[in-house]
């Protein structure tokens, strides 16, 4: 490559970097009040803010059972009557880790198709910016 080649493609590193670093989000994609939402077959639940300590529990009609901690800024599976407890197993989602979990914002469990969500205050789920 020619000297001019080496120098657009440092031009346009730079560029594509100070790009990734200025944009807006780019350093805490949830800025603002954060929810957690429960999704459960048959049941509706109210958004509930991650500011305090409680515990959030789902019973179903055909007998699961799940329990969710909430804390300030996140939330856990705690409890679960399923067989394979992977929803117990994945760990807490928070405001400062969903870029690095696997689920992101999300924890499952799929045989009691319960679904846990981190979403912002318009109940949107958070864009994530790895």
């Amino acid at each position: 490559m020619k000297r001019r080649d080496w120098l657009i493609v440092g031009v346009v590193a730079v560029l594509s970097l100070a790009l990734l670093l200025l944009r807006p989000g780019a350093v805490n994609p949830l800025q603002g009040e954060v929810y957690l939402r429960v999704s459960a077959p048959g049941q509706a639940f109210d958004l509930i803010p991650l500011t305090q300590a409680r515990e959030v529990v789902i019973d179903q009609a055909d007998g699961s059972h799940n329990v969710v901690e909430v804390f300030a800024g996140g939330f856990r599976m705690k409890e679960s009557n399923c067989h394979n407890q992977d929803c117990v197993h994945q760990g807490d989602v928070t405001q400062d880790n969903i870029a690095s979990r696997p689920l992101a914002n999300q924890i499952i469990c799929l045989p009691h198709k319960v679904v846990l969500e981190l979403v912002t205050g318009a109940g949107d789920v958070p864009e994530i910016n790895p």
